[in-house]
């Protein structure tokens, strides 16, 4: 019997979210292959992870990466500005022929993926799964485990409450690179959200219990219009 691979790349490990992912592939028994720009932080993050091999890459060096996925059966990038990274990193998970995810919330970068990778993922025999975090793949297994056998809905709308929230470092160079305008689904289409934003009141349970909301539609938008028929879909 063949023994399964359960090595993956983890580019942007040291990163604020790349450090949860690692820890929690650790685990679960997997082995993270620690891999981001900065060979400092790898081996600053090595010593947390003893073991673990560290490989310097970077997006404008095709041939780090290819050597980053080595022997991996899938790359998990966790490294913003997506816009700039997911590209150059699907691109090398194509060479390698391995499956490719990421916890991207830019709308326009996963619309980007989509568009520009679906076929040759067919092609290589390969997934590629964009989105796959809170902002973004929660919000999509939520509505579609709501939907259940239904094959389509006349509106999903979502609301998300936070105790707080910080941005990091990775979401401020991002917001500064994310120019694009935010979509919502209307009319059972990607359409752009007015200006201003729409604001409406929605009632938590405790111990948010009533807030007034604004519009504010990541990821989430783009992956459920991919395989769900809504005539309205927003994010507040």
């Amino acid at each position: 019997m063949t023994t399964p691979n359960r090595t993956v790349t983890v580019f942007g490990a040291y990163g604020h979210t790349g450090r949860f992912v690692v820890a929690e592939l650790v685990a679960r028994g997997w082995t993270p292959i620690l891999s981001g720009r900065d060979a400092g932080k790898l081996a600053d993050l090595g010593q947390a992870f003893p073991g673990l091999q560290q490989r310097p890459a970077s997006i404008e060096d095709a041939a780090s990466l290819d050597r980053a996925l080595d022997g991996a059966a899938a790359v998990i990038n966790c490294a913003g500005p997506f816009l700039d990274t997911a590209a150059p990193v699907i691109q090398a998970a194509l060479r390698a022929r391995i499956h490719y995810l990421d916890v991207c919330a830019e709308q326009q970068a996963v619309i980007d993926i989509y568009e520009r990778f679906a076929e040759p993922a067919k092609a290589a025999g390969i997934t590629i799964l964009p989105a796959m975090a809170f902002y973004g793949g929660l919000a999509d297994l939520l509505a579609t485990a709501a939907l259940g056998d239904w094959i389509d809905a006349e509106a999903i709308e979502i609301a998300v409450a936070l105790d707080s929230w910080h941005p990091t470092v990775g979401t401020r160079l991002t917001g500064e690179r994310n120019h694009y305008r935010r979509r919502v689904v209307s009319n059972g289409a990607l359409a752009f959200v007015v200006d201003p934003a729409p604001t409406r009141e929605w009632s938590f349970p405790a111990p948010f219990a009533t807030q007034e909301v604004v519009a504010i539609p990541l990821s989430e938008i783009i992956t459920l219009s991919r395989h769900v028929r809504s005539e309205r879909c927003i994010r507040t």
